[in-house]
Protein backbone atom coordinates (compact mmCIF):
# COMPACT_ATOMS: atom_id res chain seq x y z
CA UNK A 1 0.00 0.00 0.00
CA UNK A 2 1.44 3.64 -0.75
CA UNK A 3 2.20 6.02 2.21
CA UNK A 4 -0.25 8.90 1.60
CA UNK A 5 2.55 10.81 2.85
CA UNK A 6 4.77 9.63 -0.25
CA UNK A 7 4.30 12.53 -3.40
CA UNK A 8 2.72 10.57 -6.19
CA UNK A 9 2.19 11.10 -9.73
CA UNK A 10 0.21 10.09 -12.40
CA UNK A 11 1.13 8.59 -15.31
CA UNK A 12 -0.26 6.21 -17.78
CA UNK A 13 0.66 2.97 -19.62
CA UNK A 14 -0.12 0.65 -21.76
CA UNK A 15 0.12 -2.85 -21.18
CA UNK A 16 -0.71 -6.29 -22.99
CA UNK A 17 -4.46 -7.62 -22.41
CA UNK A 18 -2.60 -10.67 -21.22
CA UNK A 19 -0.95 -8.84 -18.66
CA UNK A 20 -3.17 -6.75 -17.46
CA UNK A 21 -6.22 -9.70 -16.64
CA UNK A 22 -3.26 -11.52 -14.99
CA UNK A 23 -1.91 -8.66 -12.77
CA UNK A 24 -5.99 -7.95 -11.59
CA UNK A 25 -6.30 -11.60 -10.55
CA UNK A 26 -3.68 -11.53 -8.66
CA UNK A 27 -4.43 -8.12 -6.84
CA UNK A 28 -7.94 -9.49 -6.88
CA UNK A 29 -7.06 -12.39 -4.95
CA UNK A 30 -4.56 -10.40 -2.48
CA UNK A 31 -7.68 -8.02 -1.92
CA UNK A 32 -6.21 -4.91 -2.61
CA UNK A 33 -6.38 -2.61 -5.47
CA UNK A 34 -4.79 -2.87 -9.14
CA UNK A 35 -2.73 0.56 -8.85
CA UNK A 36 -1.52 -0.93 -5.31
CA UNK A 37 -0.24 -4.19 -6.46
CA UNK A 38 1.58 -2.93 -9.38
CA UNK A 39 3.23 -0.39 -6.81
CA UNK A 40 4.11 -3.77 -5.20
CA UNK A 41 5.45 -5.28 -7.96
CA UNK A 42 7.86 -2.50 -8.83
CA UNK A 43 9.28 -1.85 -5.52
CA UNK A 44 10.08 -5.74 -5.31
CA UNK A 45 11.62 -4.99 -9.06
CA UNK A 46 13.75 -1.85 -7.56
CA UNK A 47 14.82 -3.87 -4.30
CA UNK A 48 16.03 -6.51 -6.67
CA UNK A 49 17.72 -4.29 -9.11
CA UNK A 50 20.00 -2.69 -6.15
CA UNK A 51 17.88 0.33 -5.59
CA UNK A 52 16.91 -0.34 -2.44
CA UNK A 53 16.33 2.32 0.35
CA UNK A 54 19.81 3.92 1.91
CA UNK A 55 17.96 6.14 4.18
CA UNK A 56 15.04 5.59 6.60
CA UNK A 57 12.83 8.18 8.60
CA UNK A 58 12.13 6.67 12.15
CA UNK A 59 8.58 5.77 11.93
CA UNK A 60 7.90 6.95 15.70
CA UNK A 61 10.01 9.65 15.71
CA UNK A 62 10.99 11.78 12.39
CA UNK A 63 14.97 10.74 13.00
CA UNK A 64 16.85 10.23 9.60
CA UNK A 65 19.16 7.52 9.42
CA UNK A 66 21.68 6.73 6.73
CA UNK A 67 22.55 3.31 6.11
CA UNK A 68 26.10 2.48 5.08
CA UNK A 69 26.85 -1.06 4.13
CA UNK A 70 29.74 -3.13 3.01
CA UNK A 71 30.10 -6.83 2.98
CA UNK A 72 31.68 -8.36 6.08
CA UNK A 73 32.05 -11.98 4.76
CA UNK A 74 30.94 -14.67 1.61
CA UNK A 75 31.69 -18.25 2.62
CA UNK A 76 30.06 -21.52 2.11
CA UNK A 77 27.89 -21.17 4.91
CA UNK A 78 26.37 -17.65 4.84
CA UNK A 79 27.00 -14.06 3.25
CA UNK A 80 26.75 -11.98 5.43
CA UNK A 81 27.02 -7.29 4.97
CA UNK A 82 28.04 -5.13 7.49
CA UNK A 83 25.42 -2.21 7.98
CA UNK A 84 26.17 1.00 9.57
CA UNK A 85 23.41 3.13 11.03
CA UNK A 86 24.33 6.76 11.33
CA UNK A 87 22.02 9.57 11.90
CA UNK A 88 23.63 12.79 10.09
CA UNK A 89 21.82 15.01 12.45
CA UNK A 90 24.65 13.93 15.08
CA UNK A 91 27.37 12.83 12.78
CA UNK A 92 27.17 9.91 15.17
CA UNK A 93 26.90 5.97 14.28
CA UNK A 94 24.31 4.54 16.10
CA UNK A 95 24.37 0.70 15.59
CA UNK A 96 26.36 -1.98 13.30
CA UNK A 97 24.88 -5.21 12.51
CA UNK A 98 25.35 -8.16 10.38
CA UNK A 99 22.83 -8.99 8.06
CA UNK A 100 22.74 -11.92 5.99
CA UNK A 101 21.38 -15.16 4.25
CA UNK A 102 22.22 -18.98 5.32
CA UNK A 103 23.26 -21.08 2.70
CA UNK A 104 20.37 -23.08 2.61
CA UNK A 105 18.30 -19.84 1.83
CA UNK A 106 20.27 -18.95 -0.72
CA UNK A 107 20.03 -22.24 -2.36
CA UNK A 108 16.47 -22.81 -2.00
CA UNK A 109 15.99 -19.43 -3.46
CA UNK A 110 18.73 -19.98 -6.49
CA UNK A 111 20.56 -17.04 -5.99
CA UNK A 112 23.07 -16.34 -8.90
CA UNK A 113 24.36 -13.22 -7.41
CA UNK A 114 24.74 -14.09 -3.42
CA UNK A 115 26.42 -10.39 -2.39
CA UNK A 116 23.51 -8.27 -4.26
CA UNK A 117 20.81 -10.69 -2.61
CA UNK A 118 22.32 -10.60 1.22
CA UNK A 119 22.58 -6.61 0.66
CA UNK A 120 19.46 -6.14 -0.85
CA UNK A 121 17.50 -8.56 2.10
CA UNK A 122 19.43 -6.39 4.83
CA UNK A 123 18.15 -3.46 3.62
CA UNK A 124 14.59 -4.69 3.28
CA UNK A 125 14.74 -5.87 6.72
CA UNK A 126 15.81 -2.57 7.77
CA UNK A 127 12.90 -1.05 6.34
CA UNK A 128 10.38 -3.88 7.21
CA UNK A 129 11.82 -3.24 11.67
CA UNK A 130 10.78 0.58 10.76
CA UNK A 131 7.61 0.09 9.07
CA UNK A 132 6.55 -2.21 12.04
CA UNK A 133 7.54 0.47 14.51
CA UNK A 134 11.08 -0.43 16.25
CA UNK A 135 13.57 2.38 16.03
CA UNK A 136 16.11 1.00 13.69
CA UNK A 137 19.21 2.50 16.16
CA UNK A 138 17.97 -0.21 18.91
CA UNK A 139 17.35 -3.77 17.80
CA UNK A 140 19.00 -6.62 18.95
CA UNK A 141 18.37 -10.33 18.40
CA UNK A 142 18.80 -13.46 20.02
CA UNK A 143 19.67 -15.64 17.08
CA UNK A 144 23.34 -15.44 18.04
CA UNK A 145 25.26 -14.25 21.38
CA UNK A 146 26.47 -11.29 19.64
CA UNK A 147 22.93 -8.83 19.76
CA UNK A 148 23.66 -7.65 16.30
CA UNK A 149 24.01 -10.23 13.98
CA UNK A 150 20.85 -11.69 12.59
CA UNK A 151 21.43 -14.58 9.44
CA UNK A 152 17.99 -16.16 7.67
CA UNK A 153 17.70 -19.52 7.54
CA UNK A 154 15.53 -21.68 5.16
CA UNK A 155 13.18 -22.47 7.99
CA UNK A 156 12.13 -19.37 8.03
CA UNK A 157 11.86 -17.75 5.04
CA UNK A 158 8.85 -18.36 1.96
CA UNK A 159 10.08 -20.37 -1.45
CA UNK A 160 11.71 -17.35 -2.91
CA UNK A 161 13.11 -14.10 -2.61
CA UNK A 162 10.32 -12.41 -4.31
CA UNK A 163 8.01 -14.05 -1.91
CA UNK A 164 9.85 -12.88 0.97
CA UNK A 165 10.21 -9.52 0.22
CA UNK A 166 6.47 -9.10 -0.84
CA UNK A 167 5.45 -10.34 2.74
CA UNK A 168 8.25 -7.57 4.44
CA UNK A 169 6.30 -4.87 2.18
CA UNK A 170 2.97 -6.46 3.67
CA UNK A 171 3.91 -6.55 7.12
CA UNK A 172 3.02 -9.80 7.20
CA UNK A 173 6.33 -11.82 8.06
CA UNK A 174 7.49 -11.93 11.82
CA UNK A 175 10.41 -12.23 13.12
CA UNK A 176 11.06 -14.62 16.35
CA UNK A 177 14.38 -13.33 16.70
CA UNK A 178 14.18 -9.00 16.90
CA UNK A 179 13.80 -7.11 20.15
CA UNK A 180 13.82 -3.76 20.40
CA UNK A 181 16.31 -2.89 23.50
CA UNK A 182 15.78 0.59 25.99
CA UNK A 183 19.11 2.14 24.21
CA UNK A 184 20.62 2.61 20.75
CA UNK A 185 22.93 0.30 20.04
CA UNK A 186 26.10 2.77 20.54
CA UNK A 187 25.00 3.30 23.84
CA UNK A 188 24.53 -0.21 24.56
CA UNK A 189 28.15 -0.93 23.41
CA UNK A 190 29.72 1.47 25.41
CA UNK A 191 29.04 5.14 23.98
CA UNK A 192 28.43 7.67 26.98
CA UNK A 193 24.39 8.26 27.36
CA UNK A 194 26.07 12.44 27.01
CA UNK A 195 27.01 11.77 23.92
CA UNK A 196 23.75 10.48 22.29
CA UNK A 197 22.83 13.87 20.71
CA UNK A 198 25.95 16.20 20.85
Amino acid sequence: MVDERVKTSNISIRLPDEYRKRLQLQADKRGVSFNAHLVRILEIHLMNSGFGPTSITSANTDRLFEIRSELAHDNVDETVWAFFVEEPKFEKERAYYLLGLGRTVIRDWKVKDKPTAAKEVGLALLSYYNKKGLEIDRLSWSQFSDDGRRVLQASEVPDTMEEFLAKLMDQTWKDEFVELTEKSQDIRRGRSESALYR
